[in-house]
């Protein structure tokens, strides 16, 4: 059973590695529902960003996948929230190494779409 949820793990990353990661811009088309975003956080971390309508609004998964220190474990978070009118957002942060900022996600709700963007960490 692991095989096939890695080989299907594994088909989903290839199948979307081609696709942009950067923000859109005046002009641009932005992902469509269920279209994955991928998007390089730095270093082994990555995350694969996607939406389904739904009756409350536009459900919104993120899954992080970061790499820790060498031979450690991935550390892999999945985050899941409802964005239900155009311009609501989320923002999903992953902590940098100790002495370094980290860096986060900023995914909004724009018309019909989302787009996601890197920024970098966030001053609370």
């Amino acid at each position: 059973m692991k095989n096939i949820l890695l080989a299907g793990v594994a088909g989903l990353l290839s199948a979307t590695s081609v696709i942009a990661a950067a923000p859109a811009f005046a002009g641009e088309t932005l992902p469509a529902e269920r279209q994955a975003i991928v998007t390089n956080l730095g270093g082994k971390a990555s995350a694969v960003t996607y939406f389904v309508r739904n009756t409350k609004g536009y459900q919104v998964v993120t899954t992080l996948d970061a790499a820790g220190e060498p031979g450690a474990a991935p550390a892999v978070v999945r985050v899941s929230t409802v964005l239900q009118q155009p311009g609501d957002e989320q923002i999903v942060s992953l902590p940098g190494p100790v002495g370094r900022d980290g860096t986060s996600l900023r995914i909004v709700r724009v018309g019909d779409a989302i787009q996601v963007e890197k920024v970098g960490a966030l001053a609370y």
